[in-house]
């Protein structure tokens, strides 16, 4: 007898055993409920970043959850579709009753650096009001509101979690939960603090991955990028970059312009192309950029020097070039420099084009200048800010033109105080006003000419997006000031700034046509 109850007993040793070792293999997935989507996500046919979009959810929507897993993915409900959505860009939309899995703190905020407000032992209930299973719950214990990390608590059985174990127990602190990989929706600010008010610490072109290390309640998430912390809005950051759709067609260069290896003019140069060159534009992108082929070459060109017509041509007769005017072979800063004009001096426009170069002839000599550096004499005349901002239109494209490198862009003016807040027009226009400061924001004063009507003016603007803005698609979250002759700073600006603008603008004038 004693035998036969030894062999049941070791019979069902074993069957434990094996069900033991299966159970350990199979994911945990729990029934969930209502989610948040914390950035804009991908809802895909298969739960992997290989299974086809079949839609695209903006963040903080509701999406229902029909199985979680907190490691992996989550199938989901959303008006009518059913999908995947990767559970670490997912939150509760509301908490519960939770039980603790493990002896745990609770802190004064979402960090393992904050203080310590209560300790809570293994099997503790608390009353979850909001949770993050990639990231930190918000709970309620004893009349005071703090937080535990989510991986160590659960709504199921004991032993259950929702998310990896990790080391947050009796009161010790080590590692936060994996940073979630994703991509820049757009070029985008990575600034010091989560605030426009922040300084920038880079521009991020479009499709930069980042590591995202904490997702903030005031629409902010703190990331990692090349070994710097820094904050981007979470609305500008996705898992995948949106794309336009494709335009099959064929277009013409407008004039000399650069192929780059990728959408912004921080990439490096493929090929320099003619004015008329054909090109197959393959996809038209969102920040102003188009993906082409050219020769069996794939590169990007920007979209405003792409059209079907190509490069005018047109007579325009005798304009005086400025002092300081370059005189080159061909239509770039690449090509050899004939002369420089030590004066103003009148030359034979032959053709402006629409590259923002001129071809002209001058003692003999073809060769190009860039348009914005040839005028007419008397086109240009000073004046004082008390003048200007009554004549300023706000809401309306501004042509600016760099008095240092000739670059030309738009700008739109929202704001007419003690000087112009002004904002570029378009991506386009921000990457060409990057271009004359050599792709780095600056706060350092640059002399501009200001085209209103018929009449030109001599102006200074700072290089550094700051503070309010009212443009949202041009790829520079802030503003630029723009100062005349009496113009002046608000709150505790520095001396030198303020005489450096004022001298910017004097530098302007002295250069003007004449």
């Amino acid at each position: 007898m004693k035998k036969l109850i030894l062999r049941s007993i070791t019979k069902i040793a074993v069957v434990l055993l094996v069900v033991s070792i299966f159970s350990s293999f199979a994911p945990t997935t729990l029934a969930a409920g209502t989610f948040v989507t914390t950035f804009r996500v991908n809802v895909r046919s298969q739960p992997s970043t290989g299974g086809d979009i079949v839609g695209v959810v903006d963040s903080g929507t509701n999406v229902d959850v029909s199985l979680h897993d907190p490691a992996g993915w989550s199938r989901v409900t959303f008006n009518g579709t059913t999908g995947y959505i990767r559970s670490d860009l997912l939150r509760f939309a509301a908490g519960g009753t939770f039980r603790t899995t493990a002896g745990v703190n609770v802190r004064s905020g979402p960090s393992t650096g904050a203080e310590v407000v209560d300790s809570l032992a293994s099997g503790s209930s608390v009353e979850v009001t909001e949770h993050n299973p990639a990231d930190w719950s918000r709970v309620s214990v004893n009349g005071v509101t703090g937080f535990i990390r989510s991986d160590f608590l659960t709504r199921s059985e004991p032993g259950t979690t929702l998310g990896t174990p990790s080391s947050e127990q009796g009161g010790q602190s080590q590692a936060a939960p994996a940073a979630t990989t994703l991509l820049t929706t757009g070029n985008v600010n990575m600034r010091s603090g989560p605030s426009t008010q922040d300084d920038i610490v880079r521009l991020l072109p479009r499709g930069t991955s980042v590591q995202v290390t904490q997702v903030m309640s005031g629409g902010w998430s703190r990331v990692t990028h090349s070994g710097t912390n820094g904050y981007i809005r979470s609305d500008l950051l996705s898992d995948t970059v949106p794309q336009t759709s494709a335009a099959s067609t064929t277009l013409r260069t407008t004039g000399s312009v650069n192929m780059r290896s990728g959408a912004a003019t921080s990439y490096s140069r493929v090929s320099l192309l003619a004015p008329n060159t054909s090109v197959e534009v393959v996809e038209n992108l969102s920040n102003g950029w188009s993906r082409v082929n050219h020769s069996g070459t794939t590169g990007f060109i920007r979209s405003d020097l792409l059209s079907a017509a190509g490069a005018p041509s047109q007579a325009v007769g005798n304009l005086t070039a400025r002092a300081g005017a370059r005189f080159r072979t061909g239509p770039s800063t690449d090509h050899s420099l004939i002369t420089t004009f030590s004066v103003a001096t009148t030359v034979n426009v032959l053709e402006n084009r629409a590259d923002g170069w001129s071809r002209v002839t001058h003692g003999g000599n073809t060769g190009y200048i860039f348009t914005e550096l040839l005028g007419s004499s008397g086109s240009f005349q000073r004046i004082e800010w008390s003048e200007a901002r009554r004549i300023i239109p706000t809401g309306r494209d501004i042509r600016i033109v760099d008095v240092r490198t000739g670059i030309s862009f738009n700008i739109r003016a929202f704001s007419l105080g003690v000087h112009a807040d002004v904002e570029p027009s378009t991506q386009a226009d921000t990457d060409a006003m990057l271009r004359t400061r050599n792709g780095t924001w600056s706060w350092a004063a640059r002399p501009v000419w200001v085209t209103i009507g018929e009449r030109t003016f001599p102006a200074a603007m700072n290089g550094m997006p700051h503070g309010g803005t009212t443009i949202s698609n041009n790829g520079v979250n802030g503003h630029f000031c723009l100062w005349f002759a009496g113009s002046r700073s608000t709150g505790s600006t520095s001396a030198s700034y303020t005489r450096n603008m004022l001298n910017a603008v004097e530098e302007a004038w002295n250069a003007r046509p004449r």
